[in-house]
């Protein structure tokens, strides 16, 4: 089975609602018995005292990307399907100060306001009405706000990209930074206790050894794929796919391919195959093709005269477009012409460039004029009659 099963189509919107719900109470429910439907635990966070808003998010977090990072080396998860916001650096710089403000304030963030409110706390109803009336206010600014609010566009870029390292490498990163930080955050909370002269928060370390050794052995097993021989291996001649192989195999089966434009991205976003991802700008090397599920036939896009990178190594199911991109425009996305005088086979490829460049372009085809069949010269002249 492949994940995730929403964008493979497995299940429509209304079961993809249901399941949200699901996942949004359990969710709400962990948040509970983790004590965040307090404002004092969660405050207690900015003053050192009690970390425990840092352990409990580290390490979901860390389970999260150790776990995608396994599934996605295995290819049993294809990370192109999961939905990545767009990043607006700017905007979401300011607004990440301005909810860690908010947070201070009144002791809640938006998701721990509304456990807060349904444990029935009066500040967590009230901290969630101001999430709310900022909203508001916001739509009534948003035009004067409109030019900042997209300033700093990065596109749907994530941290693997934007490294320009594989996902299973910084997923072991973010592990490693999780356990750092939460020994770290027990012995800031024993030294703020000794100063203070107070108890420090109760602890459990059989359960947190346990716990982030499984985190840390997720990490380590994603890591395997990429430390076998073949993760290395240098680049190879390709195999070619026609442009009108690839069209008709993107109309018939889009969701199996990961067609990747491998030119300047530049050029790229100016215009490419439909559903191509074009290279990250800071990754030369082409190292998001790693992540690319072993289920998906991988097609590329290179520049005139440009090689296979090597971070493809041996994988059999890889294919380069023939022609590069100008072979597709004049292949599909040019309205293809019948001969004056063709034959069956002309016809019948006409028929079907004429198809898949409707496909593709939503240009009506042409209708086919008529053809004669003459009888050709010389040969023996046709018996008439019945027989044998």
């Amino acid at each position: 089975m492949i994940f995730p099963l929403y964008g493979l189509d497995v299940f429509g919107p209304a079961t993809g609602q249901v399941i949200g719900v699901l996942c949004g109470i359990a969710f709400g429910f962990v948040l509970e018995r983790a004590g965040f439907g307090h404002a004092s635990n969660l405050a207690a966070q900015f003053y050192g005292g009690d970390n425990r808003v840092l352990k409990v998010m580290f390490t979901g977090i860390a389970t999260t990307t150790a776990s995608l990072g396994l599934l996605a080396a295995f290819g049993l998860l294809d990370l192109g399907l999961v939905t990545v916001p767009e990043t607006f650096l700017w905007p979401q710089l300011v607004g990440g100060l301005l909810l860690g403000v908010g947070f201070i304030v009144s002791g809640y963030c938006p998701g721990t306001g509304v456990v807060g409110a349904a444990s029935g706390r009066i500040d967590g109803v009230l901290a969630y009405g101001g999430v709310m009336l900022g909203s508001l206010v916001f739509g009534w600014f948003y035009g004067p706000l409109e030019g900042f609010y997209h300033s700093g566009s990065m596109g749907s870029i994530r941290l693997d990209q934007w490294l320009g390292l594989s996902f299973p490498v910084v997923g072991f990163g973010v592990v490693m930074m999780a356990v750092g930080a939460f020994f770290g955050a027990e012995r800031l909370e024993a030294w703020l206790a000794r100063r203070r002269g107070t108890e420090a928060p109760d602890r459990a370390p059989l359960v947190r050894n346990l716990s982030l050794g499984g985190v840390v052995a997720l990490g380590v097993l994603a890591l395997l794929p990429s430390a076998t021989p073949t993760a290395g291996a240098t680049a190879r001649e390709p195999q070619t796919l026609a442009p009108l192989d690839l069209a008709a195999a993107l109309v018939t089966d889009e969701r199996g391919l990961f067609v990747a434009d491998l030119r300047d991205p530049a050029v790229c976003a100016i215009a490419t195959v439909r559903g191509a991802s074009c290279r990250p700008p800071d990754d030369p090397d082409a190292a998001f093709l790693a992540d690319v599920p072993a289920h998906r036939t991988l097609v590329v896009v290179l520049e005139p005269g440009g090689t296979l990178p090597a971070v493809v190594g041996s994988r059999p199911d890889t294919w380069v477009l023939a022609g590069g991109y100008p072979a597709f425009v004049a292949d599909v996305l040019t309205a293809p012409v019948l001969p004056a005088e063709p034959t069956l086979a002309d016809i019948e490829g006409y028929q079907r460039r004429s198809a898949l460049h409707g496909a593709f372009t939503g240009a009506d085809a042409a209708p086919v004029a008529p053809v004669v069949v003459k009888k050709a010269a010389g040969g023996a002249p046709v018996k008439k009659g019945g027989g044998c």
